[in-house]
Parts: C-alpha cells; structure tokens; sequence
C-alpha cells in the first residue's frame, strides 16, 4: 500500500508498506486464528444461541479454489464439553461419541449454548476446526489445517440489573371499532441477566377507550410479559369512539420495577366526512379565488381532527389548483385553512372546468369532484316580471357589464346561447329592426339597439307569471369567458302597472294609452313584491299636481325677488351714525340714535374757485344744495 503524509508546513513524505498474504501467518492482534471467536455472554439459567456473528471459521475455505467451496465444509468437532452448561443442536444435546456441528448449522443458528443455572461466572468448551470434504475426511491432517482453540462463555447473575424499556415509538393507532397487537416495535425491554419471559409488564391505568386482552384466550389482562410481546399475544381493542386513550405500567424482573410509563393510544377514524359547495366562482377577471374551509372541508369528527390530505386525481384542462400561487397536485386541510389555497383559469376558453381529487386521512378516504366556474362581471336584474305582447328596451337596468368594461378597457361582448322560450333577443333600432340577435356589446346596450320582444300568449304558458331565461356567454379581452343567465317572468299587460323595464311597444289591445315619444316610461319596481307589479292609482293625479305646483312655487319666487328691486330703488343709500353707547339688555333707548353737532363746529359750505382745481375731481363736486328723499337726514 502506497500512501502519502503531509502537514501544513511540511512538505508531503511517500511511504509503501508492504503486506504479505499467507494462511500461515499468525494474527498479531488477537489470538484466534478464525474470521470470528468472540465468545459468548449470558445470563445465569438462560439459553442463547451461537450463530456466526461470534464464530465463524470460514476463512480455512481460502487456501481452496473458489470452485471449490461447495464441496467442502467446515467441520467443529468439540474435544471438551463445557462445565456448567450444554452445547445442542437443533434443539438436542450433541452426542457425546461424535460432538461435530459445520459452520452452515451455525450460520443458520441452530447452535445453542443453556446454562444450568449453576453460581458459576465462566464456563467454555474446546474445539476443532477443519476441512471435509463430501463423504470423507482429507488424506491426512498435513495436506489441511487444522484449527484448536477455546470458546468462552461469560455468566452474569440473574437479577443483578433492572429490566430498562428501549422502545423508541410510545404510540400505539388503533383503527375505530377495531384491534391491533403491541409488538417489540411499542414495547420491548433490554435486560441482560433476566429471560423474556421473566420481564413483567404491569398495568397500573387501563385505557379507557378500550381494554388489552391475550389473544390466545381472548380475556381481559392486567399483566403480560416480554414474550407474550414477542410472540405477538397481547392485543388492544378499540371501543369503537374516536376519543384517544393512554395506558399507564410498570416493568418488572422480580427484583427490580421501574417508574410508571405511558403508552399513549390514537384512534384512527374509520370514515371521513366531506363538506363542499357545488361550485367554486372565480369572478371574472380576477387573478385567483382562495378555497376557504367553507367550500371544502374534510373532517372525521373526533376531539382531535387528523391532518386531511387531497391528492389531485386528474388535472384540469382550463384551470389550475395552487398552493402559495405555485401549481400544485397535492394540498392539506391545514393549508386551506391558512389561506394558502387558490384555483384560477389559466386559460381564456371556457367558462367552467372540474377537478376530481381523493381525500385521505390516516385510515379513511373519500373521492369527489370540484367544479369551478367562472362568474360573470356584470350586474343582472333578478327575476323582473315583463308584459307579455311587449317590446322590452335591453339596457343598463337588465344586463350591465360596464365593471368588465372598466377593467378590461374593451366592449364586452355579449353571445346568445340560449334563447327564451317566450321570447327572443331582437335589434330595436335601424332598417333591419325586430331581426334576431346572436351576438352584441355593451356598447349596442348603451346606445339602446338592443330590446327583447315578449311573445303574446307564448305557447306552454300558464295563467299568471310564466318563469323564462336567456343565457349569454360574456366574453372580454385577456378574461375567461363567463355564462350569464337572465331570468324573468311574464305575464299579461296591465295597464295600471309599473315595470321594471323600458317598454318600447305594448300590446295592441293597449294603445289607448298615451305614450310619451316612441317609448312607454316606466318606474323602478322598488314598491313591487314578489315580482308582481305595482299598481299606482294616483299616478294620473301626481303627474299633473307636481308640474302645477313647480309653476306655482316659480311664480311665487319671482314675486318676492321684483318686491325686493322695487323696495331697494325706493329706499336708495344713506349713511346713517349710530348712537355712540347702546342701551343695555333690556332697557329701553330713551336718547336719540343720531348724535347732535355744535353749531360752532358747523363748517358753512361756500363755493369753490373752479381756477387751478382738477377737472377730474370738478366732475364729482355739486354746484346746488340736494333735496333729502325721504329717510335721509344730514349726519
């Protein structure tokens, strides 16, 4: 073997260590020549089992071909018995004249070694190892090797150490109603100086949604051991409540008991429970629609509910499920209720898609399908009652998508699918008027081309109210498309009501009535109930009362504002100054409100030399003393 050595601050050294393979060669750490004779530990009274992992002599197959192998063995032939114990094979003492045994009996661990029990703390036997070939011994022992060496036996006490519990997983799942074993894998013990079955499990609280019964005799137990556990004879029986239980015990060697432990027990539910909406709606032009508990919810109704695992069964062809608004396949009922649950249309060609998907609990699952659906951006009058015989404006007040219109900066357009059964979608306006239309925008609803014509006496119809549809398909630039649905009842004409609608023609048997223009006006149908009309029988007063009273109100106001102009050229301008003190609250002025000048401070008007004074301010002098009006006085 060639290797290198090196150190940070020292250059790399080469070594070559040469090895020499020989069978003779002695091993110089060990003193066995055999691939394994690490002896045997045991505990006082016990039986254990010599299997190849502590002897193994098969490196004598070496100096042979390996063609060779298969007709050859490795022969142990015991030259002295052990003391305190016996050697068996198979179950039976080796006999005493030919005590031989090969390495494939203990390879399959048919060797044992059983104590008797004796204070004794060692014991061992002598052996033999060589090569046989099929149906006779070598030639002579020079032309083999023969291997004699001491197998070692450790006796420890019994009762010397407390049993300890390994057992790593302390959860036993039940399914509801049903039974299930406890095995190493729950609870299992390491003693070392004491048997399987010498450990004692000891129950000191029983579980209370079930009870631990031996499957053998199918009672009810307290107390079991390691190798019931081992044998798989201890089972646990669920009382068929989704409540989850624990079963407190103690472990025992006889000597020795350990402190309380606690094996906890989950009920698995055996069904699961799916609450969903019929639908999703993804509103039209939106990026996506959380999934909230509300539209999907898997549950098994226990005290404890189980994390609900959906695992999409066929992908969708227009929409996508998302998890954190990444494209997903699987998805938790823990995460729907976080909020981190979304579906969208990823394609702009159909207005509904499906999803199928399986959800699964820890022992239950239950199939069923999503439907998503796009839902229209756009407000759609709900069930309005129309004339039968009429000509029905089709504007913003039936069918409005001006909120996609806004959002998508383009005219929506609206595709007839399907057409009433007693009515049809008509053109209102121009040469080709009362011609059926397929297709339309928002644009023809806003400029009034658009108009449903209710038939008179549609065929089918019934007496009263007649419930009708029509369905559009709502499509829009960058959107997936969406199915409006406008529903609507009819009825005879009545002359006296107020419908929801603009009615461009009645029936004939109605023209007595004076339209206004080319069209009849009607009012909101904000008084009428259960989509029947409301019928006004003071309609005909308060149309000719209000304008009457609005002229009325005008002449009135007028009258007041040429009183106003009159009294104010009368009265003219005057400066007037007030009294210097008013009188206090409630005290009546006794003094006059003008104050009285001193006739020696009066200043005497004279005329003024109109030499070197301003044109200007010559204009706004007067020449003549004016007369007072009347209320006017010299201040």
């Amino acid at each position: 073997m060639e290797f290198a050595m090196s150190a940070q601050q020292a250059p790399n050294v080469r070594y070559v260590l040469p090895i020499t393979v020989s069978y003779y060669a002695a091993h110089s750490n060990i003193s066995s020549q055999m691939w394994r004779n690490k002896g045997l530990e045991i505990v006082q009274g016990q039986r254990k089992s010599i299997d190849s992992s502590i002897l193994d002599a098969s490196n004598l197959l070496a100096s042979l071909p390996q063609e060779k192998h298969s007709d050859v063995a490795v022969v142990f032939e015991i030259k002295r018995f052990p003391i305190h114990g016996r050697v068996t094979l198979g179950g039976e003492d080796l006999p005493r004249n030919t005590p031989l045994f090969t390495q494939e009996e203990v390879s399959q661990g048919r060797l044992e070694y059983l104590h008797d029990d004796s204070v004794a703390a060692y014991d061992s036997f002598a052996f033999r190892a060589r090569l046989k070939s099929e149906g006779r011994d070598l030639a002579s022992p020079a032309e083999s090797v023969i291997l004699e060496e001491i197998f070692h036996i450790s006796i420890k006490r019994r009762g010397s150490d407390p049993p300890e519990l390994v057992t790593t997983d302390m959860l036993l799942e039940v399914l509801q109603g049903s039974r299930t074993f406890l095995t190493q894998k729950h609870l299992n013990t390491q003693d070392e100086d004491s048997a399987p079955d010498e450990v004692l499990f000891k129950v000191i609280t029983a579980p209370r949604n079930g009870y631990i019964f031996n499957y053998i005799t199918s009672e009810s137990i307290s107390e079991f051991t390691q190798e019931m556990i081992n044998r798989v004879e201890v089972a646990f029986q669920s009382d068929g409540t989704l409540a989850n239980g624990f079963v407190e015990f103690t472990v025992s060697d006889g000597e020795h008991e350990t402190e309380p432990y606690t094996l906890h027990i989950g009920v698995l539910a055996r069904t699961l429970l799916l609450d969903q909406v019929p639908e999703i709606k993804v509103q039209q032009g939106d990026d996506h629609t959380l999934v909230t508990e509300e539209m999907l919810m898997a549950y098994t109704g226990g005290p404890v509910e189980e994390d609900i695992l959906y695992k999409i069964t066929s992908t969708p062809k227009y929409a996508a499920v998302m998890v954190d608004r990444q494209p997903t396949s699987a998805f938790t009922q823990k995460q729907i209720k976080e909020g981190r649950v979304s579906v969208r249309f990823v394609k702009s060609t159909s207005p509904r898609d499906s999803v199928s998907f399986t959800a699964r609990s820890r022992a239950a699952n239950v199939s069923s399908v999503l439907n998503i659906t796009v839902q229209p951006l756009a407000k759609i009058a709900q069930d309005p009652l129309l004339p039968q015989g009429s000509l029905v404006q089709l504007d913003r007040k039936l069918l409005d998508a001006t909120l996609l219109a806004n959002k998508t900066r383009a005219s929506p357009t609206f595709t007839v699918i399907q057409q009433p059964r007693g009515a049809r979608v008509v053109k209102s306006r121009g040469p080709d008027a009362g011609q059926p239309m397929q297709t339309f925008t928002q644009k023809d609803l806003d400029e009034g081309r658009i108009a449903i014509e209710i038939l008179n006496n549609a065929s089918g119809s019934k007496p009263g109210a007649n419930q009708d549809e029509a369905r559009f398909l709502l499509k829009a630039h960058g959107v997936p498309p969406a199915e409006c649905v406008f529903s609507f009842h009819t009825s005879s004409y009545n002359p006296s009501a107020v419908y929801p609608a603009t009615l461009l023609r009645i029936p004939d048997n109605a023209r007595v009535y004076r339209p206004r223009g080319d069209s009849f006006t009607t009012a909101s149908p904000g008084s009428s109930t259960n989509g029947k009309p409301h019928i006004s029988r003071r309609g005909n007063f308060w149309s000719v009362f209000i304008p009457i009273l609005v002229v009325l109100l005008l002449l009135l106001l007028a009258g007041v504002l040429a009183y106003y102009l009159i009294r104010k050229n009368k009265t003219g301008k005057h400066n007037v100054q007030t009294a210097a003190s008013k009188p206090k609250n409630g005290e009546v002025a006794t003094a006059e409100t003008f104050r009285k000048t001193d006739p020696a401070n009066n200043i005497p008007m004279s005329n003024v030399d109109s030499k070197g004074a301003d044109p200007e301010l010559l204009q706004h002098c007067r020449t003549t003393k004016p007369t007072l009006k009347k209320n006017q006085y010299w201040v």
